[in-house]
C-alpha cells in the first residue's frame, strides 16, 4: 500500500511538467493556491446544486492545483512561510466545501446517512489537522495517521465519480476519524514525556 508520502511523490512527479510550464508564464505559486480554493468552491457549489460531474471536475481541478502550488514554489525558489501558510489555511475551506456540497445534496435527496457521514468526514479532516498543528505548536511531531489528505482527496473523488456515496463515505468518516484519534495518542505519548 502506498503511502501519503508516496502519493505526494508520485503525483509531484507526474505534474512537475506542468508546474513548470505553468511557472515559466509568471504565475505564483499563491496565485495556484488561491485557484485551487475557487475551484474548491466551485466544485462545492455544484455538488449541492445537484451537478456531480461539474463537481467532480472542479474537484479534480483542486486537487491539481493543491498539489502543484508547492512543485511551482519549489521549481521557482518561491518558498515562503506566508506561503505555507497561506496553503494550509486554505487547504481546510477546500476540504469544507466539497463536503458540504454533500450535506445539501443528501438533504436535498432526503438521504440523511449522505448527510451524517458528509459532516463525520468534515470533522474528521479538520480534526486531523488541527491535530498535528495543535501537536507542532507543543513541540511534538504527529504527523502520522491512516489517511492524511492525499487520501482523502482520492477516497472522496471516488465516491464522486461512483456514485457509491454511502458505502465510500462511510469508509472516509471511520478512516478520518481514526487517523485523528492516532494522532491524538501520538500527542498524548509525545507530550507526557
Amino acid at each position: 500500500m502506498l503511502s501519503s508520502s508516496q502519493i505526494k511523490l508520485k503525483a509531484q512527479e507526474l505534474l512537475k511538467p506542468l508546474a513548470e510550464a505553468v511557472s515559466s508564464t509568471g504565475i505564483s505559486p499563491n496565485a495556484v493556491t488561491v485557484a485551487g480554493f475557487f475551484f474548491s468552491l466551485i466544485s462545492g457549489f455544484s455538488i449541492a446544486t445537484g451537478n456531480l460531474n461539474l463537481g467532480t471536475a472542479f474537484f479534480i481541478l483542486s486537487g491539481i492545483c493543491d498539489m502543484m502550488d508547492g512543485i511551482i514554489a519549489r521549481v521557482t525558489g518561491k518558498t515562503s512561510p506566508f506561503g505555507a501558510f497561506l496553503d494550509s489555511f486554505l487547504d481546510r475551506y477546500s476540504d469544507f466545501f466539497p463536503l458540504s456540497g454533500l450535506v445539501v445534496f443528501g438533504f436535498e435527496e432526503d438521504n440523511l446517512p449522505i448527510v451524517l457521514l458528509s459532516l463525520f468526514s468534515m470533522v474528521g479532516a479538520f480534526a486531523t489537522s488541527y491535530a498535528r498543528a495543535r501537536a507542532e505548536s507543543l513541540g511534538a511531531d504527529c504527523k502520522s495517521g491512516l489517511v492524511e489528505r492525499p487520501e482523502r482527496f482520492f477516497i472522496l473523488l471516488f465516491a464522486l465519480i461512483s456514485g457509491l456515496f454511502v458505502e465510500v463515505l462511510s469508509v472516509l468518516a471511520v478512516l478520518s476519524n481514526l487517523t485523528a484519534f492516532q494522532r491524538l495518542l501520538c500527542a498524548a505519548e509525545k507530550l507526557r514525556k
